[in-house]
């Protein structure tokens, strides 16, 4: 019994469709090997992507595509599939992780901005959210950002805090840098997966 609720558990982790929010921040050089860990080691098959202007100006799609074998959509007509991107992003999301995620994007998020198609699937999603800021300590430590963050937590959003690291463009150690998100990750994957599970009504 127990064999086959584990076996059971790894294919609804299988089937968990992840849709990845990139940001134009350099922390973006993590994110195929975040999809790599993702695919290789915990299982998850499904991933999509949406990236900024700025994200996709910073890295480019291929190393994206080799990764999850699906191009990430930017612009509204890079989606292929039928209906509005968003609309159609935001349904065919069982979780939705914004990593990184710049101060510029927990703004427009906060106050309801849906200006792209990142932050117009964010408010079209109904899935759980994941979302991991990447700044400098001195934007960061910023009045406005801690507010926009409180707000985001207010409406439900998971936030993973960032910590001390060597930063990409100053050189030097300060907070800032890609908190531990692979507990929080998890967490979302995890209840995707028993919703697949176990679906409601049943």
């Amino acid at each position: 019994m127990a064999e086959n609720a584990t076996t059971s558990a790894q294919q609804a982790l299988a089937g968990v469709r992840l849709l990845w929010g990139v940001c134009g921040s350099f922390s973006a050089v993590a994110v195929p090997h975040v999809n790599a860990w993702l695919r290789g080691t915990v299982g998850v098959q499904e991933i999509r992507t949406v990236m900024t202007t700025q994200a996709h100006a910073l890295m480019g799609p291929r190393m994206i595509e080799a990764v999850t074998g699906h191009m990430p959509v930017t612009a509204w007509e890079d989606h292929k599939g039928g209906g509005a991107a968003h609309v159609a992003l935001g349904a065919w999301a069982d979780v939705l992780v914004v990593l990184p995620a710049t101060a510029n994007f927990l703004a427009k998020a906060a106050h309801g901005i849906a200006d792209d198609v990142l932050t117009a699937t964010l408010l079209a999603a109904e899935c759980p959210v994941v979302i991991a800021p990447v700044m400098n300590a001195a934007m960061w430590s910023k009045p406005a950002v801690r507010r926009n963050v409180d707000q985001l937590r207010e409406d439900g959003y998971q936030i993973v805090e960032p910590k001390d690291g060597i930063s990409l463009t100053e050189g030097r150690r300060e907070p800032g840098s890609l908190g531990d998100f692979q507990p929080a990750i998890s967490s979302a994957l995890v209840q995707a997966a028993a919703r697949h599970t176990h679906p409601q009504g049943q």
